[in-house]
């Protein structure tokens, strides 16, 4: 069995060459996650003692589910604005990430928790390591200034509201992605666990081509089949699903089958890799080499050209926090136990940030060329970010 010896060096058996190789292209090149959860749950047992006390005694002060997690989320760059640690913003730049993502929610004002959050994120904008972008220019200029850049993405856990102009609001803050739908069914059309798919609503076509015209991406990762091909028959721009995985590697709701895959490929979009274990495989010790098997899967059935990362976890909170979130909100957000949920479970292999390298290591293994990884790492993601982001 594979074991880690630190960050970013899972044992791929590489020679030196190969080592030397990866080393070069990771650092060369611009790595973006599609749907990043920051630095992931490790960071926290790396803070002083004092930190640590002042993070618990602030988790028993909130409600346990999703406030006590965006509060964990958010507490690292709290103490980097505080100017108390610069951890995550070194685990950051030693993991080689170029961009990531931060949460905003299509909604109409009126929900306090909306309100509450969306300020919370906003917060750490002026963050001078950090950068909010809107256009793939500024993710370039990002890596060549040595900052790390994060885009805003939309994953509607509570539902967008029955209004475009709320897409408007949104997109003027800096929301530059819209996942369609969350699991269930809402005024856009249905989600991946619901229990029937229609596929978009009337609404929802609207949804579509309103994004289209004002510069957002149409993401579909959480989508039903029927809602993920109506979504791409319908856009004119590329369709993400910016954090999944293949349907026919492992058949989980969360995955994409291949007329999917082909489809969102044909608007020219790209498919986000995750690195959730569950949504993955059943093996009971998940490892990153699966992960990389839905990555070879996907670039053999739409091509390199069309593959991303989109790892969607570790989620950063202390696996305590997660598994109270998890156990208040899961079912409210559309799973159940028979899509094995598992908070605490990590791939051996991508267990933080930092193992962001293994990535590109593992595709160095399978003997992908340099523009195969680059192109997986980030450029194809920025392709698509310019078609939609930079020519409306």
């Amino acid at each position: 069995m594979a074991t880690v010896t630190s960050p970013g060096q899972f044992e791929f058996g590489l020679s030196m060459a190969q080592e030397e190789r990866a080393s070069r292209l990771h650092r060369c090149s611009i790595a973006i996650d599609l749907l990043s959860q920051h630095a992931g749950s490790n960071i926290f047992a790396h803070y002083p003692e004092e930190l640590r006390s002042n993070f618990h005694a602030k988790m028993r002060s909130c409600e346990p589910g999703l406030d006590s997690l965006i509060e964990a989320i958010y507490w690292p760059y709290e103490m980097a604005r505080l100017a108390k640690s610069d951890l995550i913003r070194e685990w950051f730049q030693s993991s080689g990430l170029t961009c990531g993502t931060y949460s905003l929610d299509v909604h109409d004002g009126r929900d306090p928790r909306l309100n509450k959050w969306e300020a919370l994120t906003l917060k750490y904008a002026d963050l001078p390591w950090l950068r909010y972008v809107t256009t793939a220019a500024e993710i370039r200029q990002a890596k060549r200034d040595g900052a790390v850049a994060f885009y805003a993405h939309c994953q509607p856990l509570f539902p967008a509201p029955r209004d475009l102009k709320a897409l408007d609001s949104a997109y003027s803050k800096g929301l530059r992605s819209f996942m369609l739908t969350y699991n269930r069914m809402d005024n856009i059309g249905v989600g991946c666990t619901e229990r029937v798919d229609a596929g978009l609503s009337m609404f929802g076509i609207d949804v579509v081509k309103h994004c289209n015209e004002i510069g957002m991406i149409v993401d579909v990762s959480h989508c039903g089949r029927l809602t993920t091909l109506d979504a791409c028959r319908h856009s004119k721009k590329p369709v993400n699903a910016n954090h999944t995985a293949a349907k026919s590697i492992y058949s989980h709701v969360r995955g994409k089958a291949d007329d999917e895959l082909c489809a969102i490929a044909a608007t020219g979009g790209v498919i986000g890799i995750v690195a959730v274990p569950f949504f993955l495989t059943g093996d009971a010790s998940p490892t990153i080499n699966h992960m990389l098997d839905h990555i070879e899967y996907v670039a053999n059935v739409v091509g390199w050209q069309h593959v991303a990362i989109g790892t969607d976890w570790p989620m950063q909170a202390p696996n305590e926090v997660l598994n109270a979130a998890f156990a208040a909100e899961v079912k409210n957000t559309g799973f159940d136990n028979t899509h094995r949920i598992d908070a605490g479970k990590r791939l051996l292999g991508f267990d933080d940030c930092r193992d962001l390298p293994n990535i590109t290591r593992g595709l160095v293994k399978r003997g992908c060329s340099d523009q195969q990884i680059q192109s997986v790492l980030g450029e194809n993601a920025l392709r698509v970010f310019a078609e939609v982001w930079d020519r409306r």
